[in-house]
């Protein structure tokens, strides 16, 4: 679980993605701005292994080590090479070397 800038996210046992909070920028990965007050699952996948928020961004690695990231970008902390704001989760480099993501400082 990891709770990011008024929102909250957290990997189930069964390595589905959870989300609920603030999501004016995307945050939630959901592919809307819209808030939500109760979790709700983002995509399908199963495979999601550690999680981090951050200041109205995510960061999360799946198992098989690829990095992703969501939500607020206008410092370019999602690590795309770009500074626009992203809803759903985009895969960062094309590398599979993810280990372990660092707390976010809000």
């Amino acid at each position: 679980m990891a709770c990011g800038y008024k929102h909250t996210t957290t990997i189930k046992t069964d390595g589905t993605l959870w989300t609920w909070g603030y999501n004016g920028s995307g945050t939630l990965g959901n592919g809307t701005i819209t808030n939500y007050s109760s979790p709700i699952q983002i995509g399908s996948s199963t495979n999601w292994k550690q999680v981090s928020g951050g200041y109205y961004h995510t960061a999360s690695i799946k198992t098989d080590g690829t990095l992703w990231t969501w939500g607020s970008n206008g410092s370019g902390q999602l690590g795309n090479g770009t500074v626009t704001d992203y809803s759903s989760p985009i895969q960062i480099g094309s590398i599979v070397t993810g280990k372990q993501i660092g707390r976010a400082h809000v």
